[in-house]
């Protein structure tokens, strides 16, 4: 017998008692059942997946759709080297067909894959979707297509009389889809201006190709009857057809569609007068 605390304690119940102890301890772990068990991992591989850092996502450059042409960051004249047209081309000879406003240049690229016996010039005054462009005209690895950043209202007649220079017959000038600035206090910032008008007329009346035109087309109805008017009203062009029963040219002359283009005869544009619809015109020399 041994005494503690002024107790007789029996020892081998305590030899017993610390036994039954140490085996409930070592079978603990035991006694979880499955669906405990999983939760158990569950709840580790959670910690382990919120301590663990969250993968870096990849930022994507949003390009702008609006931009102020009138900015005086945006009527600073382009840089262009004096022989930078006969560089941009393998053949610079080749009709030229020009397009006011390429946004990302796919029809440019397009166009200039499917009709290699014509060069494709593309303005655009968006940085980031001339770069676009010019991604994609790499990829194309096409020699009769080009991309200016510039702003064409300041750098058309230069652009053009650059070509002229060259020997390039001018075809065709296109304006096909452009930023209708629907608030009344930005149509000033459209890129129809009766300068640019005058500019294209000019250069489609000296032109040495047959028959050179100036091609108008928009899914705003607003927008597109502004264009033809300002067109309308230069004594120097004459309208041609032939026309649907609304008075608008019947149909593309253009064998590639842009994009923009897809997307409305599709139904999807949304900011579309009529679904469906595009509005076009055609301008020669009188």
């Amino acid at each position: 017998m041994l005494q503690c605390s002024g107790e007789l304690v029996d020892m081998s119940m305590l030899i017993l008692a610390a036994a039954a102890v140490r085996t409930a301890a070592a079978l603990a772990p035991q006694r979880l059942v499955a669906p405990q068990r999983r939760g158990l991992v569950r709840l580790l591989s959670t910690a382990n997946v919120q301590d663990a850092p969250a993968p870096k996502r990849k930022r994507v450059k949003r390009i702008r759709q609006h931009i102020n042409p009138l900015a005086s960051k945006q009527v600073q004249p382009a840089v262009l080297a004096d022989d930078w047209f006969a560089a941009a081309f393998a053949d610079p000879g080749k009709p030229l067909i020009v397009d006011v406003g390429s946004a990302l240049g796919g029809w440019v690229v397009e166009s200039a894959a499917d009709d290699g016996g014509r060069n494709w010039l593309g303005l655009e005054i968006r940085p980031a979707a001339h770069d676009v462009a010019v991604g994609r005209l790499a990829k194309a690895d096409v020699g009769n297509a080009h991309f200016l950043q510039c702003n064409a209202n300041v750098d058309l007649a230069r652009i053009l009389a650059d070509a002229a220079a060259a020997g390039a017959p001018l075809e065709r000038v296109c304006v096909q889809f452009p930023d209708p600035h629907f608030k009344k206090k930005h149509h000033k910032r459209r890129v129809v201006t009766p300068e640019l008008r005058a500019t294209i007329a000019a250069a489609l009346a000296a032109s040495t190709f047959v028959s050179p035109s100036a091609y108008l087309v928009s899914d705003v109805l607003e927008a597109a009857t502004a264009m033809r008017d300002e067109f309308r009203g230069d004594a120097t062009l004459v309208e041609v057809g032939p026309w649907n029963a609304a008075g608008w040219l019947e149909a593309s002359p253009l064998a590639v569609p842009t994009e923009r283009e897809r997307c409305v005869l599709a139904g999807k544009g949304e900011t579309s007068t009529a679904p469906g619809t595009a509005f076009r015109a055609l301008f020669t020399p009188n």
